[in-house]
This record gives structure tokens, sequence and C-alpha cells, in this order.
């Protein structure tokens, strides 16, 4: 099965092995990562003097096209490395059926994180799949290199599963490979030179990297792979001067976008000196311009401070402080802790009087969330104070998780949905790519196919008029002033509680949102593609955004009328001469694609400090008092809905930056 290269004289080698990786990337206009598993691998392979002897690593494949494209760039192949995600996995699998096809004699390893752990099935379903690796896979992978120079038995090496030539049974080694303490053992791709001719060659690509301080995850939550996936849950780290070295690397490289692949970062010391280096860098090159990262789940001092740090000095793409569910019950069945809320509401508190732009995020369908309890946990946030983002995603199931389990499943009566795969914000799919998939929860024991839909629904609903601030000010106002509660007037909107008449742009909105999620239960993907705001993948709330701020006086004249009925319908006395004040500061801060220019408002109450203080521990009371509201900074996007978009959504959304500015 497995070709082997014979002497072909004395004094003459055979011919080196060729290696291909594979390991294809999500592209964003002309953006894309460089393709960070296949450099470990190869970076810690060219440490054995045997792989250097006896094989040749060929150019990265990862650039996403049509699997005839791509047989293009094989010849002769002998060993065929794909590293396996969500995005990519049919892909991979189309181009491994091919390259077996053409080339039988090559072997095929696939790893991952969407590669079963106990692949027998999958390779029984996929049989041109040699070698299943399950982990972490520098030292696993280095090993099948070295055995394969002489053999094509690898059942002594752990952490795998491998097809055996001669009866195909599919033998996977309940051993579990030995990981090093120190991580420094893996040579950084980075350092070693790995991707310089990648970057020459494609020099016009704007590239981003993923860089990791520290490998493991103490939490084991049911939806998540870090903790459960393979990783161990001790931590080990890279010495600061690895970390170091790599982060002056992506400076001198002029690398705008550094992706931290740590799981909760900010938890150790050591953090802050990554953070402090980080600003360091930037001060001395200019690069990186943004840091995104993964904080820690149970947030303290150590984070803010590090936030604050970032936020200083323009590094940070937004602050998570992420939650998923508010629901007791809930927390339990997924194996999670939250931080207690009185604490969440302090350091809400500290990030908005910092201007330190904070999102939470929750998921949809988790098992033990209801309909009600959902709605009950996000009116607990926004009554916290969550002044930028709260993002709601639709639960995922991922391999080697909990959650994917079967008996896990029965246990919770959970019923997913496989849908295409349409990655958000990157560029449309071609027609010749293969389409991707996702498994989504819509069924739960606690949670009817019907409340999924009625909790779908309030969710882009929630971030269209919070997060993205079509109705921000609004909402703050019924509850501040009036005390109403957020999700009763959301819920008004969201359940269409209004008179059709009253509200036609929103009702229209509203529609689209359900034909979206028929679409997804017959298999469809989420995300939208409108031309006229670029040939990207749009969130569900960000297109009805984007589409509503087409007529955006329209929309504010028909949100009028909606508010003053819903405070009519549930006999709520109000000030007409407030309201409309309301209103129209909601209007003039949400940006204009076209016709703006700096101005100046008059209102007869103090709306301007009202709510500009209105997140901080020190909130003035609104009064009757003249204050005028100046507008500034404003840009006038001439028309130009791609930039449009791009600006107040791409950018603005987690930065904190949509609102014109006052």
């Amino acid at each position: 099965m497995f070709s082997q290269h014979l002497p072909l004289g004395k004094g003459i080698m055979p011919d080196k092995k060729r290696i291909y990786f594979n390991e294809y990337n999500i592209i964003m206009d002309n953006t894309t990562y460089l393709p960070l598993n296949s450099g470990l691998l190869q970076a810690f392979a060219q440490t054995h003097d045997d792989i250097n002897a006896h094989y040749e690593f060929m150019p990265f494949l990862f650039f996403r096209g049509s699997v005839d494209n791509i047989m293009e760039e094989y010849d002769n192949p002998s060993v065929a490395a794909f590293s396996v995600s969500m995005w990519n996995e049919q892909l991979n699998l189309a181009v491994a059926k091919q390259v077996k096809l053409k080339f039988p004699d090559c072997l095929i390893i696939f790893g991952g994180p969407q590669v079963p752990h106990h692949p027998q099935s999958y390779m029984q379903q996929f049989p041109f799949i040699d070698i299943a690796v399950r982990g972490e896979g520098e030292n696993t992978f280095s090993q099948i290199l070295l055995q394969n120079i002489h053999s094509a038995d690898f059942s002594k090496i752990p952490s795998m599963c491998y097809r055996e030539p001669r009866t195909k049974f599919c033998f996977r080694n309940e051993a579990e490979q030995s990981q090093y303490k120190d991580l420094d053992v893996f040579p950084s791709p980075y350092l070693e030179g790995i991707y310089d001719e990648v970057m020459k060659k494609y020099d016009t690509m704007n590239f981003q990297i993923i860089v990791e301080t520290n490998r493991g995850c103490p939490f084991p939550c049911a939806f998540c792979y870090w903790g459960q996936g393979g990783l161990s849950r001790k931590y080990r780290f890279h010495s600061l001067e690895r970390v170091q070295a790599e982060i002056e690397w992506s400076a001198q490289h002029e690398i705008q976008y550094v992706f931290n692949a740590d799981s909760n970062f900010g938890m150790h010391k050591r953090d802050m000196d990554i953070a402090k280096m980080l600003v360091a860098t930037k001060k001395k090159y200019g690069y990186p311009e943004k840091f995104r990262t993964c904080f820690g789940k149970n947030t303290d001092d150590k984070i803010y401070n590090i936030a604050m740090l970032f936020h200083d000095n323009k590094l940070e793409k937004g602050i998570t402080l992420a939650r998923q569910s508010d629901d007791p019950e809930t927390l339990k069945n997924i194996r999670r802790q939250n931080i207690k809320l009185s604490t969440y509401n302090n350091l809400q508190i500290r990030f908005n009087e910092g201007n330190v732009p904070v999102y939470s995020e929750f998921i949809i369908g988790l098992p033990g969330e209801t309909l009600e309890s959902w709605i009950s946990g996000i009116e607990h946030m926004l009554e916290a104070g969550v002044k930028n983002q709260i993002f709601f995603y639709l639960c995922q199931i991922f391999p080697n998780t909990e959650l994917a389990e079967p008996e896990y499943q029965k246990e919770f009566g959970i019923v997913t949905q496989r849908i295409e795969l349409n990655e958000i914000h990157a560029s449309e799919r071609a027609s010749h790519i293969i389409p991707e998939y996702e498994d989504i929860i819509i069924t739960t024991n606690s949670l009817s196919l019907e409340d999924w839909r009625k909790t779908v629904i309030f969710s882009w609903v929630t971030m269209m008029f919070h997060s993205l601030k079509l109705g921000f000010f609004i909402l703050y106002y019924l509850h501040n002033r009036l005390g109403i509660r957020y999700t009763d007037f959301l819920c008004y909107l969201s359940n269409q509680e209004f008179p059709e008449s009253n509200a036609l742009m929103l009702q229209i909105e509203i529609q689209k949102m359900h034909f979206t999620i028929e679409k997804m239960l017959k298999g469809k993907g989420r995300g939208n593609i409108d031309s006229d705001f670029g040939a990207i993948y749009w969130d569900e709330e960000e297109i009805h955004f984007l589409q509503i701020s087409n007529n955006l006086p329209q929309f504010y004249r028909e949100l009028d009328t909606l508010v003053t009925g819903f405070l009519h319908q549930r006999e709520i006395e109000y000030s007409l001469e407030e309201l409309k004040e309301v209103i129209e500061y909601q209007r003039l801060r949400i940006p204009l694609s076209q016709g703006t220019h700096d101005s100046e408002h008059p209102f007869q109450y103090n709306f301007p400090d009202y709510f500009a203080t209105s997140f901080t521990s020190n909130p003035i009371q609104l009064e009757k008092q003249a204050q005028t509201l100046i507008l500034k900074n404003q840009k006038d996007y001439q028309g130009d809905k791609k930039c449009y978009a791009k600006e107040t959504i791409l950018w603005g959304r987690k930065s904190g930056t949509m609102l014109v500015d006052i």
C-alpha cells in the first residue's frame, strides 16, 4: 500500500518522499490566516534528522478552491496530511479521496478538531483515510513519518487510529501520547522561517496569524472542544522569550491582526507581562494593530487591568464577558459556572466608565434552557448595564465534546439540524467550492421547536435594537424612566404584537427572519448576502440593520408609532414631549450612508448628559434643562454602502464605535 523507495545503487540516495499539508482557510476579501497547524507539524518534524533525510516538504495548500485546481498542485505525493475543521471538512474529504484515487500509495493522514477521537466508523465511511490522529499532533505526526520510512505498521504509535494495509481493519491505539510540559520543544513556524516563501509568493495578501502562549483548559464545558477534546486540563506554557519573539516577528512582518489561541487569557500573572510586550511592540513598530483573545471565564481584576491596557493602546477588538446562559439548571447541565451577577455588574460599570467596549455571549438551545429562562436571563444582562454588545449564537454541536455524545443527547432530548455553513463576514462561497456544514440544536426536552423559533427571533430582534443600537437609547429610557422591563418591549416587537400598518419596515424584516428559520430547517445556511453591502455573509441581525439603513427616517417615524402604541396598550403614563426627544436623539446617533456632516441639535431636556452617563456609577437624572447635542466626526459615505457596512458593522460593532460621536 505504501511506496518503498529502493536503493538505486551504491552512493545513490532515493528521491525524497513528498509531504503535502492541506489546511484550507477562510478567505475574507484578500485576508486569510497563515496555516498554523501545518506550520507547527512541519517545524517539529524538521527537528528530526531522519525526517529531513527522507522527506521533502512541499508548499502549503491552504487556499480554498476547487478540487481540480487543488489536485493540480499534487505531484507524486508520499504523505498528504489534512488539518480538518468545521469550515473545511468536506473539501478535505473530497481532496483526500482524489489523492488516493490518483496516488493509491500515498499515506492519507487526518487530524484536527473535526476528526472523531473514536474514528473507526468515520474511517469506514471514508475508506481513503489511512490514519486519524487525535489531540495534539506534532509528536504523533513525526512518529508516523519516522515509522513510514521503513514500515507501514503504525500499531505502536499512541493517540491515533490506522487502517491495517492488508486487512483494512481500523485499529485504534488506546494509549495516549505523552505531552511535553515545556511547549518550547515545539519550534515556532514563524521564527523558523516556515512561512517566508508563502508570504513572498502571495505578497498582495493581508495575512493574519494565530499565536498561542499556552495550551490547556481547566473548564469541562459540555459544548466546547478546549476542555474535553484532547487538550490537557492542566496548563502548559511557552516561555515568555518565545512569546516575545513571535510578537516581534508579527510586528516586523506588519501583521495587522493577531489572534491568540489561549483558552483563558488573563488568568495567569504572566499574561500582564505578555500584554505589556504587545503594547511595547506596537509602540515600537505600529504593529500589531489589533490583538484578539479569549479572556478567562472567571473575570477578575487581572483581566480588567489587561483590558484597560489594551484599550488605552487601541489594541483590543472588544472584551468578552462570556456567560452562555444565566439559567442555573442549564449551567449545571453544561458543566459551567458563571461569575456572580453582582461581580459581573460591577465589572460592567468599570468597563463602561473606562469606555472599554465589552460584549457578552449567549448560546441558544443549551439543554435545560426554556423560552422563559432565556428571556429572563437576557433581562438580567440588560439590567446589568451592557453598553456595547450581546451576541447570541445558535448552539453548534462539535465532535469530541460531551454535547456530541449520543447518551448526552438522549438524556436531554437534543434534536439537531444539519445546515450549510456560510462563514459570517467571509467572502461569498463560489459555486465551484464544495459546501461545508454545521449541526445546530433546534429542540431539547425543555425547548420545543416552536419555542426555539421564538427564542431565535427574540434574540435577533434584541441584537438589532440593543447591540446594533437601532433602539438602544429608547430601550434605556423606557426602562429607566418608565420602569418597563427591557424584554417586555422587545417581546412586543419580536412577537409582532403591533398593528401591521404601524411598522411596515419592521414587519417586513421580521418576516424575513421567519423565512430564514424555515430555510435552516430545510438545511440551508444562515448568513445573508446583499450585493449592495458587499459580497460577504452577514449575520441575520446585521443584514436587517443594513437594509433598514436604506431609509432610517421612515424607520424612526414608524418606531415612534410603535413605542406610543406599546405604551397605550400597557396603559403606561408618559410625556409625549420627552418621548419625541428620545426618538430624535436615537435617530441622530445612528450613522447614515449618505449626506452627514457635523451639526448641532437643540433639546429641551438634558438628554445628551442623561444618555452620556446612563451606564456609569453616577448617572444624571433627566430634567427639563436645555442642552445642545453636537454631532462630530461624521463621515459622509456618499452612498457607498459597502464602505458604510464595513466601517459600521465589521469595524465598529465589537469596537464600540457604531454610533455617531458627540
